[in-house]
């Protein structure tokens, strides 16, 4: 289906959630933290078709990352987790309130096909 980036800041999270996007047909490339998706090959980041930023760090820490994948690939569509309603990220694409996984699922689908 569409190659997924995933960015999580703990591995537990890191790994259910790519275990969930790969039963949905997605490949999944995860990195923990935003010192290992800085250090990600352009490549890499340029094949993803939705870039998921995990709800596990502080609001500033994900912004940073989020400013950073839209600054350097503007086209690829990021999909935010946020930890309640109040949190925005003016730059994603898309962003859900939810520990449930068909919620965030739906999001991270309805944002790949808006950027089809």
């Amino acid at each position: 289906m569409a190659n997924i980036l995933q960015v999580a800041y703990y591995r537990g999270p890191l790994v259910t959630r790519a275990r969930m996007l790969e039963s949905r047909g997605h490949h999944v490339t995860s990195v923990l933290g935003n010192d290992e998706a800085f250090g990600l090959d352009a490549a890499v980041i340029a094949a993803a078709d939705s870039i998921v930023i995990g709800f596990s760090a502080p609001h500033a820490v994900r912004a940073a990352m989020i400013h950073w994948f839209k600054r350097l690939h503007p086209n690829i569509p990021v999909v935010a987790l946020r930890f309640n309603s109040a949190e925005t990220f003016s730059e994603a694409d898309g962003g859900i309130v939810s520990d449930d996984p068909e919620v965030w699922l739906a999001a991270v689908a309805s944002t790949l096909k808006k950027s089809v």
